[in-house]
Formats: structure tokens, sequence, C-alpha cells
């Protein structure tokens, strides 16, 4: 299975609706739950004083991949908890998405590779 790295420094931030600009940004997801939004962003399209984490780096598994398919995101996430490396993960339709702190790049990319994963820029 194939990762691709984006070549985006994204920014999670807390937001109580999408801004705007947002929508302009090259990389931009928001997540709405329970009164609480999510945004992760490029640093330059962060609202004003929002609250956030990062900088991120993401990473997508190369798809289309079926709805039905299991256990995608369990397995990455595993093999990067057992070398400290944390992940946000989100879903699209075709895809799964991680984010790892871009510190730690380096190390998911070694990681998932020496498990058989191939990682592109």
């Amino acid at each position: 299975m194939k990762l691709v790295v984006l070549p985006h420094r994204l920014y999670l931030a807390k937001a109580q609706a999408l801004p705007e600009d947002v929508r302009s940004a090259p990389f931009w997801v928001y997540i709405q739950a329970e009164g609480a939004g999510t945004l992760v962003v490029p640093e330059e399209y962060l609202p004003e004083g929002a609250e956030a984490e990062g900088p991120f780096v993401a990473l997508a598994f190369e798809g289309p991949l079926p709805l039905e398919m299991i256990g995608v995101l369990g397995r990455v996430g595993s093999l990067l908890a057992e070398v400290g490396v944390s992940l946000f993960a989100y879903s699209a339709f075709d895809t799964d998405y991680i984010l790892v702190r871009e510190r730690y790049l380096k190390l998911a990319r070694e990681t998932l590779e020496e498990a058989g994963y191939r990682v592109v820029d």
C-alpha cells in the first residue's frame, strides 16, 4: 500500500465556524461535531488568536480505498504508536489521511517503510 506525503505544513485549530477565506487554501479540512469545530489548514489560514497545534504533515493513502476495507488506519496507528508517533486521522469518501507532527515525519516514514508500505513525496 502506498502513502503520499502532501506538500503542506498544516495546523490543527479549534474553530467555532469555518472561516470564509479557508475555502481558498490549497488544503483544508473542517470537522464540526457537538458544537466544537476542528480546522486543519496551512498556518497563513489560521483564524487570528485561534488555539492551534502544529506543524503537521499529511499522508494520504493512495486510493480509492473501498469503504468496506478494514484495518487500514488501525494497522498504521499501531505501527506508529509502537515508536511513539501520535497521529490525527480522518477519512474522506475515497481514502484516509493521517497527520503526524512534522518533527516525526522521518521516523513515521521509516517505520511504515519497514512494515512494507511505500511512502512517496
